[in-house]
């Protein structure tokens, strides 16, 4: 638990403007977004599953697979971690857990879905979701499991692509009376559907920048800010550029035998060792050498 993030993330949400969140799916593209100048950094539960186990966004990752992850994410940043908690892999005694142990992680906020366990990526048909009812009942136990008050329990709904506008909506703001922080009304796609969350749910609204779903207009986060979003995050697009850009370097690399042409596009090597931290780990080297 890191309590001084935690605070750091609810003075985010009461500030004025949106609280914009890169999307990271280890700790090398973390400390990227942080060094770039993102509020806070969201660990994705899609790119996790594909870096990690190298498979689609499916439910296959377990909660301490997802967990050890997030502890090494928010370890290696100074920002404010935000993190993907599927549906809290199973019913409320398993969301209470998840909430204990992703807060000892070090992440100060997660949300949860409304998809049944196992659950897919909503942008992946096939899925189905549990009662309402039986959702807020998770979010009550979310919000009764945290031991700090400052942890952030958003309510993610996935019931928009399956059964409308109307239905997401009843059921963001049913999350919202049941004590979830925040609402995250997946895949709406208009403005007026979006100002109609941020004006008739009593919880702010996350947004989630998916640049490459079908039929989702990609808005930016100058426009989501004038509708009222309060949480955006760009979930996938590090990982979408990463995987576009290794799949030109490798091909490079197999067809010429050599990375020469490409030295421009690749990081210099002090500013890697910047990014790593190189100089702070020698000098701590030193420091505890001389007092030997």
């Amino acid at each position: 638990m890191d309590v001084k993030k935690n605070a750091k993330l609810r003075e985010l949400l009461n500030r004025d403007g949106p609280v914009v969140a890169a999307g990271a799916y280890d700790c090398v593209s973390a400390r990227i977004a942080e060094r770039c100048g993102f509020d806070a950094v969201y660990m994705t539960g899609n790119g996790v599953s594909a870096s990690l186990i190298g498979r689609p966004d499916v439910g296959l990752t377990t909660m301490s697979e997802m967990v050890a992850r997030a502890h090494f994410i928010a370890e290696s940043i100074e920002a404010p971690l935000i993190c993907d908690a599927d549906t809290g892999y199973g019913n409320v005694s398993n969301v209470f857990r998840t909430v204990r142990e992703y807060e000892a992680a070090g992440a100060s906020a997660i949300h949860l879905e409304d998809q049944t366990t196992p659950k897919k990526c909503d942008a992946i048909a096939g899925y189905t979701l549990i009662p309402a009812e039986e959702m807020a009942e998770k979010i009550k136990a979310a919000v009764k499991a945290r031991r700090d008050p400052n942890f952030v329990v958003i309510a993610r709904t996935d019931s928009y692509p399956v059964l409308g506008f109307d239905e997401a909506l009843r059921r963001s703001r049913l999350y919202a009376r049941a004590g979830a922080d925040a609402v995250f009304p997946d895949m709406i796609k208009t403005r007026e559907e979006i100002l109609a969350m941020t004006t008739k749910v009593d919880a702010p609204v996350l947004f989630d920048i998916f640049e490459q779903h079908r039929g989702v207009p990609t808005f930016g986060v100058k426009e989501l800010g004038g509708l009222g979003v309060k949480v955006i995050i760009h979930c996938l697009s590090a990982m979408f550029f990463v995987c576009r850009q290794l799949t030109r370097l490798y091909g490079h690399m197999r067809e010429h035998g050599s990375t020469n042409a490409m030295m421009d596009e690749l990081m210099p090597l002090h500013d890697y060792e910047e990014l790593m931290g190189l100089a702070d780990a020698l000098a701590l080297e030193r420091e505890h050498a001389a007092a030997r």
